[in-house]
């Protein structure tokens, strides 16, 4: 694996605990039924609704009520505060609008831990538009970028763009069937991110010349 030069974080699952019923109930604008209760399933089921119909305003209102009742993960601002000391651009890349990735900084103080953020507004469109988006934008080779991962649908987006997929294991159960699927590596807390980061790093320059100490995650891919 190459040095990383810029990590893509999905607030839906990897920056906080979203609910799925306002998701539940975007999803219905699209004719969807079904009753998801994750919130992170629920909002990749109206993703991939979006991918096949225009989105609408209507469903921009529903997230800014999904994000006010969002609940920040405990560990995110030491995390992110911690990678903005290794070099690596933090960026926020969401399928959510605009207006609902503008509150989600604003609620939780967050502006001055990302190097950027993206949305599907400016990226015209949902999941795999805002991936390549931020890579037009930048010019960086894909196998620099590291995205996070909460689903299956975005692990496997993201591994079809060429960049590595770090897989947030919110559950145990689910992390050990997702870990199947070859991420890059796992780990459990926003906290383990950086030691990961510096992990990959030295691997990177060291690799012919010694082995790297075992971190307190795990990285699946060993070379």
């Amino acid at each position: 694996m190459q040095s990383i030069k810029a990590v893509l974080i999905e607030p839906v699952g990897c920056l906080a605990e979203f609910f799925a019923d306002e998701f539940n109930r975007a999803a219905a604008l699209f004719g969807a039924s079904e009753e998801i209760a994750g919130g992170s399933q629920a909002y990749w089921r109206l993703l991939a609704l979006m991918q096949q119909r225009s989105a609408t305003e209507s469903v921009a209102a529903f997230e800014l009520r999904a994000v006010e009742r969002a609940a920040l993960y405990e560990d995110v601002n030491a995390s992110l505060a911690e990678l903005s000391t290794l070099g690596v651009r933090v960026i926020l890349a969401s399928s959510l609008s605009r207006p609902a990735v503008t509150r989600f900084i604003e609620r939780n103080s967050l502006s001055e831990l990302f190097a950027a953020s993206i949305t599907r507004d400016e990226a015209g469109g949902v999941g795999v538009r805002v991936l390549r988006f931020f890579i037009a934008q930048t010019g960086l080779d894909p196998k620099q970028v590291m995205a996070l991962a909460d689903t299956a649908e975005a692990l496997e987006l993201i591994k079809q763009q060429g960049l590595n997929a770090m897989l947030m294991i919110n559950d145990y159960d689910e992390g050990r069937a997702l870990a199947e699927r070859n991420p890059a590596g796992g780990i459990v807390s926003l906290a383990e991110l950086p030691d990961a980061l510096r992990l990959i790093e030295q691997r990177a320059g060291l690799r012919e010349t010694t082995r790297a100490p075992r971190a307190p995650f795990e990285l699946f891919d060993p070379s």
